[in-house]
């Protein structure tokens, strides 16, 4: 399965988009654990951003499973994070 967030906009705005979109589309573990582990990050990193500079914000993640063994084991993990100030933006 695979998963993704994005927003872009002022912190508080982008803050409260990505943990709506965190809320939705549940995965199957371990993938879930990493998933909320990043949203934590996330927030963590969004309320340290002082509220005048633009964010965005776009992170996503995948879990591959290994069909060959019975049951199904995890093949692999990948995760992506970026938050990125943008400066100049314009309202």
């Amino acid at each position: 399965m695979s998963w993704s967030v994005s927003a872009v906009g002022k912190p508080p705005a982008v803050r409260a988009s990505i943990a709506e979109q965190f809320t939705r589309n549940k995965c199957s573990e371990p993938e879930e654990s990493i998933r909320q582990a990043a949203a934590a990050i996330i927030d963590k990193a969004i309320e340290a951003q002082g509220d005048k500079v633009a964010l965005q914000v776009d992170a996503s993640g995948s879990q591959s499973a290994d069909y060959s063994t019975q049951p199904p084991t995890v093949g692999s993990n990948t995760l992506h994070i970026k938050l990125q100030p943008i400066y100049g933006f314009v309202e």
